[in-house]
């Protein structure tokens, strides 16, 4: 099944991100025997953003490398990273294929023009081929719409985006414009596709782009019937940007011009110094004081008012256009510490928000559906639930193939797998020499001793690269919203060091004279709110068909220890 998740904004672009992750941790979507995986389900990401250098587009970039070479790892390659000019789509038994070359359109990229347009008026008042419209333009803005630079985005201001969202979703159906030279749509319409559409409602370019990109699809779904399904994840507010170091100037002061210029050259001085600042030269420096000080900029008291505004619209007019709609937001949204105007110095922490909303887009992909249609469905969480933090356990559950995909479950059995494969696999010995033979391996490496030393090295490399990703998730000190409980019930199990520890407890209870009164563990391996009760013997009996890559035998082994996992008593 082919999956294409356009995101919008910063946020979406997060959201991607961690989407990724958790497909690299090993969150299914699918049934393949009996094994619950995402391989041979396909990604690809697109992303719509005026902002060129946006900080969480480099994010997105760093993690999507990361998994490739995961994906290379365990698709049998060495332990050299793919090589640059190698195809972007990177596939393994292990996890979903996902083509890691991120779609990336500028919307302010438009046909007709030598270059992107940089204010609404090049594009309202001086479109080519087109008589002036700037008279007519002044019965909707003024000035400072018009002129206001838009390549870091639409500053939660949708009459700004929308004429320009428009304008380039109109384009999409061109191959020879920007936009449509990057898609292929005569092949997409020969194909079963599912589209997801995730961005904040309350900002700018999600709040433009989400409705207009979901009615351009729809359009084309009826008018040619095709084989699409519209599923949409709509942000609400879950996070508070800090103000500006300088406040707007007064409403009547901001058509003042020359009085505008003055206040600007003199914020630019007095705050070049700044993060925000300092990146630009002194002209760069004015026109983002200017900018500012006429009201262009997030605004964090405007944020449940506008939601309210888009939840509305999309209730009356725009619902029927997605077959799955999916609202996120928080009750006590995070307050970030740095102000940005975007660029590279706009680097938000990954959200818990942002992975609860990567849930929603693994249940659209798993092709579950919420409500019949005609309704849908409000969940607020557990009545426990903390509205500051949130627990891996507070997270949505999805379906595959029958079987609840509780993230607990999925950090817990992947925690497992990294520490079965690292360690209870006697990699520096000859196989020769093995006691115990984990999977049948030992007859295999035999037979050919440089397969177990690739193999060895590419565990290493592939299971290390895992543990980061799971780490850097829910790290209270590189995200925001989770909980310190999860990272430190996960250090007790992948930590560095903690590996003796969990052999230990893994190892057969014994009862009088040294004799094996089970196969019961010394002690369950937990988590949170779930535990597995897993033996080395239980590991070893776990084997592989007879021609399997590294994929193959991990996410065996992951399914294996996911069947075994339940609740903590």
């Amino acid at each position: 099944m082919k999956n294409i998740i356009i995101v919008t904004g910063g946020n979406g672009t997060r959201v991607a991100d961690a989407l990724v992750r958790l497909l690299a941790i090993g969150f299914p979507t699918r049934m393949q025997g009996n094994l619950p995986t995402s391989a041979s389900d396909e990604l690809e990401i697109w992303r719509i953003d005026p902002d060129r250098s946006a900080g969480a587009l480099t994010v997105l970039n760093e993690t999507l490398r990361r998994y490739r070479q995961i994906q290379h790892l365990m698709q049998d390659g060495n332990g050299e990273p793919p090589p640059l000019d190698a195809q972007p789509l990177a596939a393994s038994p292990w996890a979903m294929t996902v083509n890691t070359k991120v779609r990336d359109f500028d919307p302010l990229a438009l046909p007709g023009f030598d270059k992107p347009i940089s204010t609404l008026r090049e594009l309202l008042g001086q479109f080519p081929g087109k008589k002036d419209g700037t008279p007519l333009l002044h019965a909707f803005y003024e000035d400072k719409d018009l002129d206001v630079k838009i390549n870091r985005g639409f500053y939660q201001k949708p009459f700004i985006g929308s004429p320009v969202i428009a304008a380039f979703a109109a384009s999409l159906m061109d191959r020879n414009s920007p936009a449509g030279s990057q898609i292929d749509f005569n092949t997409l319409k020969q194909t079963q596709v599912r589209f997801f559409i995730c961005g904040s409602v309350y900002g700018g370019t999600g709040a433009c782009a989400l409705p207009v990109i979901g009615q351009f699809l729809a359009r084309e779904r009826q008018r040619s019937n095709l084989n699409w399904s519209i599923g949409g994840c709509l942000l609400m507010p879950y996070f508070l940007p800090p103000p500006p170091p300088f406040s707007p100037l007064p409403e009547d002061r901001q058509s003042d011009a020359r009085y505008v210029n003055e206040e600007a050259r003199r914020m630019a001085q007095q705050f070049a110094t700044h993060e925000a600042f300092a990146v630009f030269n002194e002209e760069e420096r004015v026109a983002l004081a200017r900018q500012v000080l006429t009201g262009f900029y997030a605004d964090p008291q405007d944020l449940t008012l506008r939601s309210r505004h888009s939840l509305v619209y999309y209730r009356d007019i725009l619902a029927p256009t997605f077959d799955e709609l999916y609202l996120i937001g928080k009750a006590q949204p995070d307050a970030l510490q740095r102000w940005s105007n975007g660029g590279q110095t706009q680097r938000n922490p990954l959200n818990a928000t942002e992975v609860a909303a990567a849930i929603t887009a693994l249940n659209y992909f798993a092709g579950n559906r919420v409500g019949s249609g005609q309704s849908y469905s409000l969940a607020s969480g557990a009545k426990d639930m903390s509205p500051s933090v949130l627990r891996l356990a507070d997270l949505p559950v999805y379906m595959v193939g029958g079987q609840p995909v509780d993230a607990e479950k999925v950090f817990l059995s992947t925690a497992v797998l990294v520490h079965l494969l690292q360690y209870q696999i006697e990699w520096d010995a000859d196989a020769r020499g093995w006691s115990d033979d984990p999977g049948g391996l030992r007859h295999l490496y035999q037979l050919d001793p440089a397969r177990q030393e690739r193999d060895r090295l590419a565990y290493r490399l592939a299971l290390d690269l895992i543990r980061e990703i799971m780490v850097d998730m829910v790290s209270p000190d590189r995200t925001m919203g989770w909980s310190p409980d999860i990272r430190a019930d996960l250090d007790k199990l992948i930590a560095p060091g903690v590996e003796s520890a969990v052999i230990e407890r893994m190892k057969r209870r014994t009862r009088l004279f040294g004799l094996a009164a089970d196969n019961a563990p010394q002690e369950a391996l937990r988590f949170g709110r779930v535990k597995v009760e897993l033996t080395s013997f239980d590991f070893y009996g776990w084997t592989p068909p007879p021609e399997f890559k590294r994929g193959d035998y991990a996410r065996l082994v992951w399914a294996n220890v996911f069947a075994r996992t339940g609740a903590a008593s």
